[in-house]
């Protein structure tokens, strides 16, 4: 069985890493910050059998899952409060139970609501699994005084 050990060696996480976690779905899921910069972030996912579709491979929405988590911890990173507007995924090849996902998400543009991000998928070694494209709104929180 593969295992996120290692990956942590060139990954410092940045003090405010603590203020930002993966969601609790993502969190069920087995979802991982590993790093975490201004505008990146990368994520990592061991793949087991709460993973499985009907037919015994990774179902794809663990994948659009991941895309999802990773470039709007991207955007967090940012600090930027994102909402997904829309998701696009595509799946390249199938990866295995018990295989380690990296995903790795960047913002590719940012204007004053709307936000562009992307994100590649891929196995510990180096095989492309899926892609995914989003656009994020920028939630702005007004408070009260």
């Amino acid at each position: 069985m593969k295992t996120t050990e290692g990956l942590e060696e060139n990954c410092a996480l940045p003090a405010y890493t603590e203020e930002v976690s993966v969601s609790p779905f993502a969190s069920l899921v087995g979802i991982k910050i590993d790093r975490l910069a201004k505008n990146y972030c990368r994520l990592s996912l061991l793949l087991d059998e709460k993973c499985s579709n009907y037919y015994g491979g990774v179902h794809g929405g663990v994948l659009a899952t991941l895309a999802d988590n990773c470039m709007g911890i991207a955007l967090r990173g940012a600090g930027l409060q994102p909402i997904t507007v829309e998701l696009t995924v595509n799946y390249l090849s199938q990866p295995n139970i018990d295989d380690v996902l990296i995903a790795e998400g960047l913002i590719v543009h940012q204007g004053n609501s709307i936000v562009l991000a992307e994100c590649a998928i891929k196995t510990l070694d180096l095989k492309i699994v899926a892609r995914g494209k989003g656009v994020f709104l920028n939630r702005k929180i007004e408070v009260n005084s």
